[in-house]
């Protein structure tokens, strides 16, 4: 086997890789402290690395490189089988290894890696070992399981407090020497600042203090002298007088200084390289395939109401967010309608920082857990992706979940409230708790007006609420953010019907508001008009899914609210919108034997999300397409026993774009049936509009409003979300509250304010 090839080769962080190397001269040789210069190619940097483990008997050296430059970034390049140009070693002085006492070893970033063999020998020499590990976050932490298996104590800290003490190693240390036992010896490896601060810190406690350092080097043997140190009265070498110095006595400032001499060339030649390797990546990245999320399986989800998707793993994110190419204009932006930002976030998690990339959508989406799972991406932000040309998009979705998850577990989702002094004064009432109406009023309450939010139920959320299955959007979600805009300020006031305990004029008039926002959505739900609807059995889908999903009446009879018992029973839902299939889903779960879906359309045209109508195919729900019902048929005792259904051909597009459903004549037939769930749309419910004389309305009873304003024709009044659209999305209605928001922020603006 040639000399210098590497056996081995794995990340253990994001940049930071390991390398075993065969080197068996090196591996006989090397002492706890030293370090190799290694060359990749021709034109490649001599770059100093300490030897971070040995052996002899196998003849292999283990180097762990982090990627921050060039040429760093090159040789992380290279993998198992791949020879090193030039390798020369062992170099520098070895470690000196004593019986002191109790020791501490402090490792920040990759010079945990550094710090590994000291620590080792440290141990084999009797002495008590702490180890300090401190990283940027809890992906960056390594060689932890190795470093605890020889040492005393190890403890971890990472700047983000994703995993172990929130700070740096600094505090950890501070409080070590406060608490105790008495340190006789510390030895710190790392970033030059890092080095620094640990030296001040010891020094006063008079504690023996050294530091590591691999300062720039040409040729690493004593020629070059660009590796000179400051250190008391005399310049030293690193590379044949050290590298490891009494930290009370080097010069970091010079140090420092010295290491800025080469940045800007440094940094040219960086980004030359990483154009070209952007480049390479682009090409790899395209055939990534597009990663499914994890769901559970069939056979037992159909058994209760838990979640279906399990959600992607950290490997899946990694790996899913690597097939982003970052467009120069993205897209999927402006396929959001509530403009997330999309490709800087999904930089984060590849970046591995996955609280600051849930806190990046959340600016823009106040219900980001909650969209991640309901919202159809497909339409809308994964349809604009630029991927869809030529394959799948990226699953925007599926990451936007995987970040907001990793927030709730890891992370605090309590924000702090609106400072006083950005306080305006204005007072605005909302209408609504569902999605239009908790956008609008997390956008105003961060403009700093005061929102108070009224709501009919007993529970905020709205449609996320009654109308969405906890196997699909679990409430404690919905809870969790509207918690978090209570923390930010908001005020909520459950049981309130506006049009009833307060007129629109009253909110305004008497209670003191100076703007309103409409946001009740579309909750009166649409009949065929069809003879037998008034039968025992046929539900509409809003009472089937509020007395199910609200009222928990899955639970019946811990909870008092009772449905019609599905066991064994056949249950056909008319309509193939995500309600229909919500209702369909629940029914299968409630014990019905087989959950039907009568649609007058093809699966083409079906409005449900893709990923919905295949976990419903997944789960047996039976697909009758080009059927609609005539009529539906009773017993003597009123209950409903089949129902009649006519055949189905599509004609001509119709105003939604698409195919109109033309009856077939003579093909109607019967087909036993025991539950009819009707899910065929919502209108607007007439309450507003029966109590606001000069509230302007359509035929339908939806609110009419300026589309870029969202104000309507009483001033002051602004309404979004279904209540203006008819039923749509929820992602729709939030783009709906954002746009109000900025409106109602402008219109309070140039109105005064009352002493």
């Amino acid at each position: 086997m040639s000399h210098n090839t590497i056996l081995d080769a794995h990340f253990l962080a994001p940049d930071i890789k390991q390398f075993v190397i065969h080197a068996p001269v090196i591996a006989k040789k090397c002492r706890p402290g030293q370090f190799t210069i290694i060359r990749t190619s021709e034109t490649g940097e001599r770059i100093p690395l300490t030897i971070v483990d040995s052996d002899s008997d196998t003849g292999t050296i283990t180097l762990i490189v982090q990627g921050i430059g060039k040429s760093t970034k090159a040789f992380n390049q290279l993998d198992k089988g791949d020879e090193i140009r030039d390798l020369v070693g062992p170099l520098g002085n070895p470690s000196e290894i004593e019986h002191f006492g109790h020791v501490v070893v402090i490792g920040g970033g990759v010079g945990t890696a550094v710090s590994f063999p000291q620590a080792k020998a440290l141990k084999t020499a009797g002495n008590r070992v702490t180890v300090i590990i401190g990283a940027r976050t809890k992906e960056m932490v390594i060689l932890e399981e190795e470093l605890r298996q020889i040492a005393d104590d190890v403890l971890v800290c990472t700047d983000d407090g994703s995993y172990g003490a929130k700070g740096f190693v600094t505090h950890l240390l501070e409080e070590l020497i406060k608490t105790g036992p008495e340190i006789d010896y510390a030895l710190a490896v790392g970033p030059l600042p890092m080095m620094r601060a640990v030296s001040e810190m010891t020094r006063p406690q008079g504690i023996k203090t050294v530091v590591s350092l691999n300062s720039i080097m040409v040729d690493g043997t004593g020629m070059c002298g660009g590796c000179r140190v400051a250190v008391g009265e005399s310049t030293k070498f690193a590379c044949v007088d050290g590298p490891e110095f009494d930290g009370h006595a080097v010069d970091f400032q010079i140090l420092m200084n010295r290491n800025q001499a080469y940045l800007h060339e440094e940094q040219c030649a960086l980004e030359v390289a990483a154009e070209k390797i952007d480049r390479d990546n682009r090409r790899e990245r395209r055939k990534i395939p597009r990663q499914p999320i994890p769901a559970r399986d069939p056979v037992e989800r159909i058994e209760d109401f838990n979640e279906v998707n399990i959600g992607f793993t950290e490997a899946l994110a990694q790996l899913e967010s690597q097939r982003c190419i970052e467009c120069k204009r993205p897209a999927c932006v402006e396929g959001c309608p509530v403009e997330v930002k999309i490709p800087e976030f999904v930089k984060l998690i590849k970046d591995h920082r996955y609280i600051e990339a849930s806190q990046l959508i959340k600016e823009d989406n106040v219900l980001a857990a909650v969209c991640s799972r309901v919202c159809p991406q497909s339409d809308q932000c994964e349809g604009a992706c630029i991927l869809t040309k030529r394959g799948e998009s990226v699953a925007i979705g599926a990451l936007a979940r995987f970040v907001t998850d990793y927030e709730r577990i890891h992370g605090d989702l309590t924000p702090d409230p609106v400072p006083h002094e950005r306080k305006t004064g204005k007072r605005v009432a909302v209408v609504g708790s569902g999605p239009a109406g908790l956008s609008c009023a997390g956008d105003l309450i961060r403009m700093g007006h005061e929102v108070t939010v009224f709501e009919a139920f007993h529970e905020y959320g709205g449609v996320l609420i009654y109308g969405i299955p906890e196997f699909r959007l679990p409430k404690e979600i919905v809870r969790e953010e509207v918690d978090a805009l209570a923390a930010l300020g908001v005020e909520f006031r459950p049981n309130t019907i506006i049009g009833v305990a307060y007129s629109v004029d009253e909110l305004m008039e008497k209670e003191g508001y100076d703007a309103v926002f409409i946001g009740v959505g579309a909750g009166l739900p649409y009949f065929m008009n069809i003879p037998g609807e008034n039968l025992i059995g046929v539900y509409s889908a809003n009472e089937f899914l509020t007395r199910v999903n609200l009222m928990k009446a899955y639970q019946f009879p811990k909870y008092d609210t009772p449905v019609i018992n599905c066991e064994n029973k056949h249950v056909a839902v008319i309509g193939g919108g995500n309600t229909a299939l919500d209702s369909v889903r629940v029914a299968l779960r409630l014990g019905a034997k087989r959950g039907s879906i009568i649609y007058r359309r093809t699966g083409q045209e079906m409005p449900a999300r893709l990923e919905e109508v295949e976990h419903a195919k997944e789960e047996g729900v039976d697909f009758n397409f080009l059927n609609n019902p005539v009529a539906y048929i009773g017993d003597e005792n009123g209950w409903l026993k089949s129902m009649r259904l006519i055949k189905m051909e599509l004609g001509e597009p119709d105003a939604s774009g698409r195919r109109r459903p033309m009856p077939i004549e003579g093909s109607e037939y019967e087909v036993p049936v025991d539950l009819v769930i009707v899910a065929i749309g919502n209108g607007s419910n007439p309450i507003i509009q029966r109590t606001t004389e000069d509230l302007n309305f359509n035929r339908w009873g939806n609110i009419l409003v300026d589309e870029n304003t969202m104000a309507t024709s009483k001033p002051g009044v602004f309404a979004g979300g279904d209540i203006v659209t008819g039923g749509a999305t929820v992602i729709l209605a939030m783009g709906a509250g954002r746009v109000a928001a900025r409106a109602i922020n402008a219109y309070l603006n140039m109105k005064p304010t009352e002493n």
